[in-house]
């Protein structure tokens, strides 16, 4: 009920995150998307797609940063968090990632898991291995779902995420990227 309400009476857009595969119906009555993602479909969200003008005050590839690191600390099961030396490679290769799309933002130019996982492997560092290692089963192993660009339409108001076939090992994942 709160959802269609929100879309009958405001213009605010909805984005629903489904773990149950329950709001199919109800987004397709309205008119909205339904993207499934799981290790199965053909429909992928980019994990690293940034969107320049998302905020005015802050560097945005600073704030994908922040997502990189949780993404890294959920694919390594580290409730305590990344190691100080450990960010400060991910922060390299970030950097290094987003420097062609910064220097020509087109859609093509967005980096992919697959390039921070290359830059990785290039570093000389351990913790950068560890974290090319930790990566690896998201970009070229049985979870790679989340190593694709962006190829739905994320513009109509009204998306429904569904993750339910995710299955339990990619669903926090799932969650997050989304």
């Amino acid at each position: 009920r709160e959802i269609a309400n929100a879309f009958l009476i405001t213009d605010d857009d909805i984005i629903i995150t489904d773990p149950e595969s329950e709001y199919a119906p109800l987004v397709n009555a309205l008119h909205g998307q339904v993207v499934k993602i799981s290790v199965n479909s053909d429909q992928y969200i980019n994990p690293l797609d940034l969107n320049l003008d998302y905020s005015d005050e802050e560097d945005p590839i600073a704030l994908k940063m922040d997502f990189v690191f949780s993404f890294c600390e959920l694919a390594a099961n580290r409730k305590s968090g990344l190691k100080p030396e450990e960010k400060s490679v991910l922060d390299r290769g970030v950097q290094i990632i987003y420097r062609p799309y910064m220097e020509n933002p087109v859609p093509e130019n967005l980096p992919i898991l697959e390039d921070l996982y290359n830059v990785l492997l290039e570093m000389e560092e351990p913790d950068a291995r560890y974290l090319a290692t930790v990566l690896e089963i998201y970009v070229t192993g049985s979870y790679k779902v989340f190593n694709h660009r962006t190829n739905v339409n994320l513009k109509n108001r009204l998306i429904c995420f569904d993750i339910r076939e995710l299955g339990k090992q990619l669903k926090k994942l799932g969650m997050l990227v989304i």
